[in-house]
């Protein structure tokens, strides 16, 4: 789910609660602690959302520095967490500019490529998880961005992640 979904989804949840209490918002929020946990859960898709913005507006050796230290941190994550935070910093990329997504996927596409098996296979698996929920839209920016990402590869490198990425976007 996009961050935007994501944040309208927590400000329904939060409108119906805050419809069924007699007091004002500020106070709701104040009491209740289900809203408490949607505004903690709001501000975290903000934060995630924010950094990865501030990243795409670096220089590409640093974007590269900054994804390469996301990557091996997930890698050390157990299955779980690793897929609800390769799913979080996804859905945040999709609030990019498409110059940004671009700039992003390329040093990720990038970066898989120079990882050793077993890590590549690892998040690789975390990524067509996260990806396979996507909605169609989301999925057609992707292959544009891989498309974009491996237009400068060699003919048989360019041709193996698109096939990769293909499998992993259908």
């Amino acid at each position: 789910m996009i961050a935007e979904e994501k944040l309208d989804e927590l400000a329904k949840a939060c409108e119906e609660c805050i419809g069924n209490d007699s007091g004002s918002i500020e106070e709701h929020f104040e009491k209740c602690p289900v809203c408490k946990l949607y505004k903690e859960q709001a501000e975290a898709v903000s934060c995630i959302t924010e950094t990865i913005k501030h990243i795409a507006s670096k220089s590409e050796k640093e974007i590269c520095d900054a994804l390469f230290k996301q990557l091996n941190n997930f890698y050390s994550m157990p299955d779980e967490q690793r897929l609800e935070a390769i799913s979080k910093m996804l859905d945040a990329e999709g609030e990019l500019s498409e110059e940004d997504l671009f700039k992003i996927v390329t040093t990720r596409v990038s970066l898989l490529t120079k990882l050793p098996k077993e890590k590549r296979v690892l998040l690789m698996d975390s990524l067509e998880k996260a990806m396979s929920m996507w909605p169609e839209d989301r999925k057609l920016l992707e292959k544009r961005a891989i498309m974009n990402a491996t237009q400068d590869y060699f003919l048989l490198k360019k041709v193996l992640l698109r096939r990769m990425f293909k499998k992993m976007l259908s």
